[in-house]
C-alpha cells in the first residue's frame, strides 16, 4: 500500500513538489517560532519561580520590574514588617551590571542587592552549583548566576568587577535557563553604594530601597496578606504572587499569538494546495478508480487510499520543514553563543508538533477529494475519457 501511495504521489512530480514545498515553508516558520516560544516559556517559568515565591512591594506607580527613579526609604520596610502575617520584609535594590545594557532575550544582566539577614528564605530558592550562597553579614562578595558567571569569567574564589568595584565570587548558581542565570546577588549595602555611584543626581540622606520582598508566616494566605499590606501601608504598590504570575505571563502572549498566526497561514496555504493537488489527482484517475470499483474495490478502500496519499504529502512536507527549522535553530543559536545568549530551545513539542500538525492538515485537506473519489460510480467512471 505504501509503495502504491508513493508511486501515485509522484505521478505529477512538479505539482507534488510545489505542494510539498508550500507546506515546508509554513512548517519551517512554525518550527523556528516554536523554538522561540519554547525559549520564552523557559524564561517565563524561571521568572515565575523567583517572583511568585514572595510578595513584591514597590513604590506607588512602579511595577514588578521596577520604575524609573522610584524608591522609598527604609521606614516603609519597617511598616511592612509590622503587618500581621509577614515573616520577613527584605529591602532590595537593583541596577544593571553595565551602564549600557545590550539587547537581551529574557532577563537583563542585573545586580540584585538583598538585606542578607532577612533574605535567607529567598536565597534558599536558588540552587548553588559551586561554592555557597550569601549569608548574613556578607559584604564585598557576590553570588553569580550561571550565564553571568560565564560572561564575566567568574570563578569561585576569584573576583569580578561590577560597575567598577571588585567583588569576590563566593558561589555560582545552577543553570535554570531563566531569570536568575543573569543576576548577581550581593549584600544590600554593596548594591546601595553602587546605586548611588551610578546615580549621583539622587541626593538622599537615608538608605533607600527600590523593592521589598515579603515572605509570609506558615499558614498565611499570601493573597490576603498582599491586600492587608496595601491597606495598611501608604505610598506603595503591592504585587501578590498571582498578580506577578499574570504580569510575567503577558510576555509570552504576543509570541503565542504570532505562532498561532503562522499556524493559521500554514493551514490555509497548505490545505488549499493539498486540496487542489488531490482534486486534480482524482480527475486524472477517474477511469482507474472506475476499474478498481468494477473489480471489487470497496468504497472504504478507495477512501483510505486517497486519504493516506494526502496525509503522506502533509507528513513529508512537515518532516522536511521541521528538519530545516531545527537546522536553522542550531545555526542561529551558534551565532549568538559567543554572547552567551540562547534565543531558541528545541523541545520535544518543537520537533514532533509541526510534523503532527502537517500530517493532520494533509489528512483533513484530503477528505473532500477522497470522498469524491470514493463516490464515483464504476460505469460512469469507465466512460470518462
Amino acid at each position: 500500500m505504501v509503495k502504491v501511495i508513493l508511486r501515485n504521489m509522484w505521478r505529477r512530480k512538479a505539482r507534488t513538489f510545489l505542494t510539498v514545498f508550500g507546506i515546508v515553508v509554513g512548517i519551517f516558520a512554525l518550527t523556528v517560532l516554536g523554538g522561540l516560544s519554547a525559549r520564552l516559556t523557559q524564561q517565563v517559568n524561571g521568572a515565575k519561580s523567583w517572583f511568585t515565591n514572595s510578595i513584591s512591594v514597590v513604590p506607588s506607580g512602579g511595577s514588578l520590574f521596577g520604575g524609573e527613579n522610584m524608591f522609598f526609604t527604609l521606614d516603609k520596610v519597617d511598616e511592612i514588617q509590622r503587618v500581621p502575617g509577614v515573616k520577613e520584609a527584605v529591602a532590595g535594590i537593583g541596577l544593571f551590571v553595565k551602564d549600557s545594557q545590550n539587547f537581551s532575550f529574557g532577563a537583563p544582566d542585573l545586580i540584585v542587592g538583598l538585606e542578607t539577614a532577612g533574605a535567607q528564605d529567598l536565597l534558599k530558592q536558588l540552587n548553588v552549583d559551586e561554592g555557597r550562597s550569601l549569608q548574613s553579614g556578607d559584604k564585598g562578595v557576590v553570588l553569580l548566576g550561571s550565564t553571568l558567571a560565564e560572561k564575566l569569567n567568574g570563578k569561585v574564589g576569584g573576583t569580578v568587577s561590577l560597575r567598577g568595584q571588585e567583588f569576590e565570587v563566593i558561589g555560582i548558581l545552577q543553570p535554570t535557563l531563566s531569570a536568575p542565570d543573569t543576576f548577581a546577588f550581593v549584600a544590600y549595602e554593596d548594591a546601595l553604594s553602587l546605586f548611588y555611584a551610578a546615580n549621583p543626581f539622587i541626593k538622599q540622606t537615608e538608605p533607600i530601597a527600590s523593592n521589598v520582598y515579603v515572605t509570609w508566616e506558615l499558614g498565611t494566605d499570601p493573597e490576603a496578606l498582599a491586600k492587608d499590606i496595601e491597606s495598611q501601608v501608604s505610598g506603595v504598590r503591592v504585587i501578590s504572587p498571582s498578580e506577578a504570575e499574570k504580569q510575567i505571563s503577558q510576555f509570552s502572549l504576543i509570541f503565542n499569538a504570532i505562532l498561532f498566526g503562522i499556524a493559521f497561514i500554514a493551514l490555509i496555504v497548505g490545505g488549499l494546495s493539498i486540496i487542489n493537488t488531490m482534486v486534480m489527482s482524482v480527475s486524472e484517475r477517474t477511469r482507474e478508480i472506475g476499474l478498481k470499483r468494477a473489480i471489487g474495490a470497496e468504497t472504504n478502500t478507495i477512501l483510505g487510499e486517497y486519504l493516506l496519499e494526502s496525509a503522506m504529502i502533509g507528513f513529508l512536507g512537515g518532516l522536511i520543514g521541521m528538519g530545516l527549522g531545527v537546522l536553522a535553530i542550531f545555526f542561529l543559536n551558534n551565532a549568538t553563543s559567543s554572547s552567551n545568549v540562547t534565543v531558541f530551545t528545541v523541545s520535544l513539542t518543537v520537533v514532533i508538533g509541526p510534523v503532527i500538525f502537517a500530517t493532520i492538515l494533509g489528512t483533513l485537506a484530503g477528505i473532500f477529494p477522497a470522498l469524491r473519489a470514493a463516490r464515483l460510480k464504476p460505469v460512469e467512471s469507465l466512460r470518462e475519457d
